[in-house]
């Protein structure tokens, strides 16, 4: 198989199991979180800063401590990566989530006038590009060990 072929094949497999953790776990923080806290402008701002470090936190300490993939517990095994491989998109998709977490609380409070169009039309293609990049770096990783 191509490297090219591979490379699209692992970011869209990636990207739709990033997007349903995603939406699973802000349902749930929307649950549980949502019912402490009144619905204020200042939590509409903050709720998706909240929920990507959450998420961060959850998928970082669910892999190290516990040794629990989540993304690969999305169907991950018609991926057919290594360890390694799933590790590195993990560690990947943490330090994306808190890109996303500090950037939305950037422009949250630093421009509240963009936030509507950064979280439209930014935070998503963010989010695309990391994970395309995440897949070019787990197609490339050397599963040799030494």
């Amino acid at each position: 198989m191509s490297v090219m072929k591979r490379w699209l094949q692992l970011s869209f497999g990636l990207l739709w199991r990033t997007y349903v953790l995603y939406a699973i776990f802000a349902v749930l923080f929307a649950l549980l979180v949502g019912k402490l806290l009144l619905a204020s402008a200042y939590f509409l701002y903050l709720k998706p800063t909240l929920v990507y470090g959450t998420l961060a936190l959850v998928v970082v300490i669910a892999e190290m401590g516990f040794k629990l993939n989540l993304l690969r517990a999305l169907f991950g095994k018609r991926l057919n990566l290594s360890a390694s491989q799933w590790r590195t998109c993990i560690f990947s998709l943490g330090l994306l989530l808190v890109t996303l977490a500090v950037l939305n609380a950037i422009v949250a409070f630093g421009a509240p006038y963009f936030w509507v169009y950064y979280k439209v039309f930014g935070a998503p293609a963010i989010a695309i590009a990391g994970v395309l990049v995440t897949a070019w770096v787990a197609c490339n990783k050397n599963t040799s060990v030494a």
